[in-house]
Parts: C-alpha cells; structure tokens; sequence
C-alpha cells in the first residue's frame, strides 16, 4: 500500500533531492532541517500539505508542478519576496507581494490568504496584486494584534473592500461587521481529512421550517382608534416564566376595577341624560346597553379563561421543550464526549501506527545492515578464497621454476663435465703430444749424436782434425748445426710455453668452471632449501587455511542459520505489523465512521436547536400576541368607557379579529404537534444511533480483547521460540548473548541494534584475531627460515636424497593439491547450489507474501467500498428522514 504520508523532521537533510519522494504522497514535512532550496518536487506532484518551517530558506520556487497544493507552511525561514504558487505562508517577514501577480485569474482557488504581522506598506501595490485573484475570499492583514504599516492608514478597511469585490471578510470580520468562523476550522484544511470528505455528508435536507413572523395590525374604527406602541416593546419583552394563574387574576381584578369605572360613568352619564332628555327613553336605552355590556363582560371573561387555560398549556409545552432540549444537551455532550474520545482513540492509533512504521523502517534498515554485512563476510571470504588460489598459484609456479631451475643447473652441470671431460681429453692429448715431442727430441739427440758418430768417423775417414781448412769446414757446420738447433730448440721451447699456457688456463677454466659449479650447488642447494621451507609454510598455512575455511563455512553456515531464523522471524513480525496495520485501519475506517455519525448526529443537535429555538421564537410570539391581546383588551375597555356607541360596530371586527387568532392559535398547535412528532422522530433516531454507538463499542472492546489474546498468544509464541532458541544454540558459547538480545528484541523493538552490533564487533574481533595469527605465523614463518637459512650448509651433504624426496614431496603435494582443488571446487558448487535453492526459496516465500498483501488489499478495497455502501444507504437514509 503506498505511503500518503511523510514526516521527516530534524532528519538533518541538508536537500531535498536526498528524499526519495513517491507519486502518490500527498502530506510531506519537514520541519527543522537544513534545507536551503526547493527543488526535487516534480515527481511528487500529488502533494497538498507541504511543511518547510524552521528551514534556511531565501526563496520561494520549485511549486510550479504541484498543482494540488493546498497549505503551504513556511515559517521560521529566510524568505524576504514572495514569489511562486502558495496558498498558506506564516510567519515570513514581505514587504513585496509580486509573486501574487501570478495566481490572477479563476484557475487558482486560492481563497485563504493570511499576511499579518508582515511588512507591506504600499496599498497601491496590495490592491495591485489581489484585484485579480478572483477566489480570494478570505484576507488576513491584522490579527491578534500582529498587523502591517498598511492597516495604520485612514480609511483601510473601506479602501480594501471596495476595490476588492470578491473579497467578503478582512481581518476576521465580514463585511456587515460580523465575526466569521476562522478559515482555519474548515476540514478541507485539516491533513490527512481528503479521502474522507465524501462521508461528511451534511444533514441540511432535513426539514426547514419558515419562521413565523407575526405582525399586528392595527384595528381600524370609524372615531379614529388607534393602537397602542407599547405592543412591539411588549413583543420583545414578554416574560417565559412568570405564574399564568396569578396574570390571570390580576387581569381579572383590573377587568372588574375597569367594569366598575365604565358602569359607574355609565350611570352617571345616564343621570345626566335623564335630566336633559325624557326619561322612559333613557332608562330602555340604559338598560339595553347595561344588558349587552354585561354579556359583553361574560364573553370576555370565557375568552379569558379560554386564553389562561392555552397559557397554561403553553407553559406545560414550555416545560417539556425545556426538559427535551436539556436531554438534547445531554445526549449532545455525551455525543462530544464520544466524539473526543474517539479523536484521541485516533490520534493514538495513527501515532502508534507512525511508531510502527518507524520501528519497521528501522528494522529494515537494520536487515539490510545486516545483508550487507553477510555480504561483505561473503566478499572477504571470496578474496580469502581467492588469496589462497593466487598462493596455490604461485606454490605451482615456484614448482614449475624450481623444476625449471633445477633442469637447467642439471644441463648446466651435465654441459660443465662435458666440458671438463673434453678439456681432460684435451690435456691428454697435449701430455701425448708433449711425450711426442720428448721422444721426439730424443731421437733428434740420438740422430744428432750418431750423426755426430758418423761425421767423425766420416772426418776421420776423410781429414786430418788439425788441418786448417777442416777446422774452418767444421767450425761453419757448426755454426750452421748450432744455428739450426738453436732455432729447433727456441720453436721447441715456445711450443711447449704454449702448451703450459694452454695448460695453465684449461686449469684456471677448470678451476673456475668447479667454483661456479660450487656455487651453482650452493644456489641450487640454498633455492632447495628455501623451497623445502616454503613447502614446509605453505603446508602449515594450507592446513591453516583449510582450519580457517572451515571455521568461515561453520561460521558461513551458522550465520545463514541465524539469517534465515531472522528472515522467518522478520517476515513473522511483517505479518503481523501487516496484521496489525490492516487491524488499525479497519478500526481507523471504524472511528472515521463513528466520527461522522458523531458530526451527523451534532447536525441534528444544532438543527434540533434550531428548532427548539424557532418553538422558543414562536412560544415568545404567541405570548406577546396574548399580551398584545390583553393590551388591545385593556384598551378596549378603556375606549368602551369613552366610545360606547363605537363599540357595538366594532364588535364584529373584533370577533372577525379573534377568529382569526383562534384559527392561528390552532394552526400554532397544530404546527406544535407537527414539530413534537419530528422531536420524537428526531430523539428516536438519536437513539438508535446511541444504540449503535453502544454495540460499536460494545464490538470495539471485544476486538480490544482478540487483540489482547493475539498478543498473549505472540508473547508465549515468542517465550517458546526463545526456549527453542535456548535449547539449540546452547553449544554456541559467542551467539548466547546474541540470541538473547533478538528474543528481547522481540518484546521492546529497540535492542536488535546493540545485538547485531555486538555479534559484528565480535566477528570483527574474530577476523582480527585471525589476522594477527596470520601475522605470527608469518613470523614464525620468517624465523623458521632464517633458521633453515643457518641450516642450509648442514644440508649439503643430502642433496641426492633430498633431490628424490623433493620429487616424491612434489609428486604428493600435487596429488594433494589437486584432490583439494577438487573437493574445493565440489564445496563450492555445493555450496552454490544451496545458496541457489535458498534464493528460489526466499523469492517464492517473498511472491506469496506480494500475493497475501495483494489479497489483502483486494480484501480491504471491497471491504471499503461495502462500508462506503452502507454509509450512503445510511447517508440516504438520513437525508429521507
């Protein structure tokens, strides 16, 4: 059901762009924020009753969509120039009315306007920008002593009424000078009174009686008779409660005092005219007269008791009017009671609904709180997930390196002793080469020496040693030998330098192809170790993590637990505020049309006044007709005294005359009984509605009491589902406190905050706590390593062993991995697959709640129209009667 209604005060809302406004809200306030523009309100265009008081507003914009605008309230503000579309602006200080200029013509229905204690002070200009607001009706310039400089001026009320046609009240008075009713007491006026205007069906349909206005005339006679002035004054002032019997006896003593006197100057008269005229004449005369005045006496005195005995009944009437009207005044106050009673039955039930919608909205709020906390526990378990995978990732790729490395140092290694092997097989082959040479040299020795042999043999053969020419002859062969060998021998010598040379830098290659290979070994050995450390950490952080993935899935799946309890238990609290609501709006209909039968029964009260006051008006009228009456009688007898000849032609008239007043007396009782008959229908009808009021009270407590039983029967639901609560989670040594706070939740609405609070601060302890092990296994992560780093040298000596097991570790860990990554990725798609099926479940769960609220408001809609029948069959009924 959409929301015709938003109050948003002291929400320290700074625009209005930050309000997220509906289409069909028609009351919005606020009051006492931090708004500086009007903006944002062409969605909302269904708005009657804005409220922007206590604001920092400058100027007036922003209203040109909402066309139904009716108040407009903006108090307290900063506002200097009325300018735009408004209909109710107090308490702003303008001194320009500009803005007015544009509501000038009959599409506006501005008819309030109230502009006291302001600064306007150009009665040109006011009469400029209200001439053509043609709805105007009511204008407010002075109230309560509050005015403007413009109402100081001579002739400022006459000024205004005359250029301002349209206008029938200023400052509270019309334009007689009466008081008229404050514009405000309209109920077109009052928020939240629009959709329930159609039931306020006035009983002006009753019947209206004419009033009677009674005129004396005067009775006309040939001598000049004139009545008496007297009769008009006697009209206003004629008495209610005066004794009928005593005025009877008083007039009848006068009437015989006046009987007395007329018979008394009759006879004296009579004595005179026998003196002068013949007396047997006379004496017939006087006694004929005597006898008709006589009879005369007797008539009046019957007419007398005739009206005393009307009098008398009047009176009774009177009484009984009193006694009825004081039961009406009764019933009325009794009526007001009920009514008031029933005003601040609804004024509760709207407050304890705008509670309830708070309470809802902060419960809302605090799920969604709550969803995006488990989504962000879901987000860091999503990055845990994925930070394992990065250092799964990167255990697979420091392998591959490691195998890589390790592959590459061996052909390295297997290049190296090729190398060295051809090196040695270079060596050898120079040693070979060498010996060569050395035999070689022998034998060039040996040949030398035989030659030698041979050359001596031959000299000796051939010379003599001391001859001259043999000695030069050798000494050149000489010479020319020690040449040759000198050369043989220098070759030789530089052959075999280089040959050392090349020697001694196959051993310094050797020598440092062995360094490099140490060091390679070093490294390879050093990279082994710091890997078998690593594997040794990643195998600890691994069972760590998979202990933590376990604790975040035993967490994940105990907080879904408590979701899906909360997720029962909000929507149970949803149905039940839904519940309640659809109650209290029934009630709130109940009340609304108790208020109106309340409002129809105080039409009838004022129309019932009004007809006791128009009996009360006739009652005064026929008694000042009695008085006139007796007046006309008294002065008829005093003119009898005097016009005794005069009084035999007007007695017909009078007789004519009281003719005519008995046949309005009887058409007054007539009309009497007439109203008596509608007094009785009317009390009838007052109390049956009486009647009505007592069962419709007498079914409102019973609903007192069924709510009363739902809320015992939701209190000792809430205790068992707390004991169940108890019992279940009594393992769970962190959630007690928890579990507590939400069953106390449930009873006072306040306490889910500190709650789930709590329960996030401890989760966010827990996630700390886990990172800081994270953090001292790191440590001693590190100092594990700078101890396998100090054992790295001890560890040479394993290297083929440790070489194999590391194949064997390898072969395992990515047999483990692997078996890993596949429950992994089962758990996930397990887990997948649930979260699936609880989202298919809670969208199911969230279409049959739309569909309950869909019938209920189809429920509520054709339960609406019935009750908006039965009020105008009532309606209908009334006007009939």
């Amino acid at each position: 059901m959409a929301v015709r209604e938003l109050c948003l005060i002291d929400k320290d809302i700074s625009s209005l762009l930050e309000v997220p406004l509906n289409p069909s809200i028609s009351s919005l306030n606020l009051h006492c924020n931090r708004l500086t523009k009007i903006e944002g309100l062409t969605t909302a265009w269904h708005i009657r009753h804005l409220d922007l008081s206590s604001n920092h507003i400058c100027r007036i914009e922003g209203l040109a969509s909402l066309s139904s605008l009716r108040t407009l309230n903006l108090s307290c503000n900063l506002i200097t120039k009325v300018e735009g579309k408004l209909d109710n602006c107090v308490f702003t200080y303008c001194s320009v009315l500009s803005g007015l200029l544009y509501l000038h013509g009959a599409e506006y229905k501005l008819k309030y306007l109230q502009l006291h204690s302001n600064c306007l002070d150009s009665m040109n200009h006011l009469l400029q920008c209200m001439v053509g607001m043609q709805n105007l009706k009511d204008v407010t310039l002075s109230k309560d002593g509050a005015q403007n400089p413009v109402c100081s001026l001579p002739g400022y009320r006459e000024m205004v009424l005359q250029s301002l046609h349209q206008v029938t009240t200023l400052d509270g008075v019309d334009r007689i000078g009466n008081p008229s009713p404050l514009a405000e007491d309209s109920p077109m006026d009052v928020p939240g009174l629009e959709d329930f205007l159609e039931f306020l069906i006035s009983s002006d349909t009753s019947v209206n009686e004419e009033l009677v206005n009674c005129f004396y005339d005067t009775v006309p006679t040939g001598d000049g008779f004139k009545t008496n002035s007297a009769v008009p004054s006697v009209i206003h002032k004629a008495k209610r409660d005066t004794d009928p019997t005593s005025e009877s006896e008083c007039d009848s003593g006068k009437e015989n005092q006046r009987h007395s006197r007329i018979l008394s100057h009759l006879r004296g008269s009579a004595g005179k005219k026998l003196t002068k005229d013949t007396k047997p004449k006379q004496s017939d005369c006087a006694c004929v007269y005597m006898q008709a005045i006589v009879e005369e006496r007797d008539q009046e005195r019957e007419r007398r008791w005739k009206a005393e005995q009307a009098a008398k009944r009047l009176s009774e009437q009177v009484k009984n009017l009193q006694t009825r009207a004081s039961e009406e005044k009764d019933l009325q106050s009794l009526a007001l009671h009920t009514t008031d009673r029933l005003k601040e039955m609804l004024l509760k039930e709207r407050s304890d609904r705008a509670a309830l919608q708070t309470r809802l909205q902060e419960l809302e709020e605090r799920y969604r709180s709550t969803l995006e906390q488990l989504e962000q526990v879901h987000n860091r378990e999503d990055q845990h997930k994925k930070a394992l995978r990065s250092l799964e990732d990167s255990m697979t790729k420091a392998e591959a390196l490691r195998v890589q490395q390790h592959a590459e140092e061996m052909k390295r290694t297997r290049e190296l002793e090729n190398k060295a092997s051809a090196i040695k097989r270079e060596v050898e082959i120079l040693r070979a080469s060498a010996r060569q040479h050395k035999e070689k040299m022998q034998q060039l020795h040996e040949l030398l020496t035989s030659r030698e042999e041979m050359h001596r043999k031959e000299l000796a053969t051939w010379l003599l040693p001391g001859g001259t020419e043999f000695k030069e002859a050798v000494a050149k062969e000489v010479v020319v030998i020690e040449q040759r060998f000198a050369q043989k021998q220098t070759d030789l010598e530089q052959k075999i330098s280089d040959a050392r040379r090349q020697y001694a830098a196959l051993e310094d290659e050797f020598r440092m192809a062995l360094t490099i290979e140490a060091k390679r070994f070093s490294e390879v050995k050093e990279g082994f170790d710091q890997v078998s450390a690593e594997l040794l950490d990643v195998k600890s952080s691994l069972s760590l993590s998979q202990q933590k993935e376990k604790q975040s899935a035993s967490l994940v799946q105990e907080l879904t637990a408590m979701v899906k309890e909360q997720k029962t238990r909000i929507a149970e609290l949803l149905k039940a505020k839904r519940e309640a609501a659809a109650e209290f709006k029934t009630r709130v209909h109940s009340l609304e049309s108790k208020l109106e039968d309340d409002k129809r029964l105080n039409l009838q009260v004022e129309l019932l006044k009004k007809d006791k006051s128009k009996l009360l008006s006739q009652l005064t009228a026929q008694e000042s007709v009695i008085d006139g009456l007796r007046a006309e009688r008294k002065i008829w007898g005093q003119e009898l005294a005097l016009q005794g000849a005069s009084l035999a032609q007007d007695r017909g008239r009078l007789e004519a005359r009281i003719e005519v007043l008995l046949g309005e007396l009887e058409s007054q009782k007539k009309q009497n009984e007439r109203d008596n008959d509608a007094l009785r229908i009317k009390a009838k009808i007052v109390d049956d509605q009486t009647e009505t009021i007592r069962k419709l009270k007498e079914a409102l407590l019973e609903r007192d009491e069924q709510i009363r039983k739902l809320r015992d029967e939701n209190v000792q639901d809430q205790r068992k589902l707390k004991q169940q609560l108890e019992e279940e989670m009594a393992s769970a040594v962190e959630l007690r406190d928890t579990v507590e706070h939400m069953s106390l939740f449930e009873r006072v609405y306040a306490d889910v905050s500190q709650a789930s609070s709590k329960k996030w601060q401890e989760k966010a302890e827990l996630l700390n706590r886990l990172e800081s092990q994270v953090k001292r296994m790191k440590e001693g992560f590190d100092s594990k390593e700078r101890a396998l780093i100090e054992e790295k040298d001890k560890a040479s000596q394993a290297h083929r062993a440790a070489v194999e097991k590391l194949h064997s570790v390898d072969d395992a860990f990515r047999r483990q991995l692997e078996s890993l990554q596949a429950s992994h990725q089962a758990e996930i798609l397990s887990l997948a697959n649930d979260k699936q099926k609880q989202i298919e479940k809670a969208n199911q769960k969230v279409l049959q709640v739309e569909e309950e609220m869909r019938q209920l408001l189809e429920e509520t809609e054709s339960n609406k129209r019935v009750m908006e029948e039965k009020m105008r069959r009532l309606t209908q009924v009334l006007k009939d009667f």
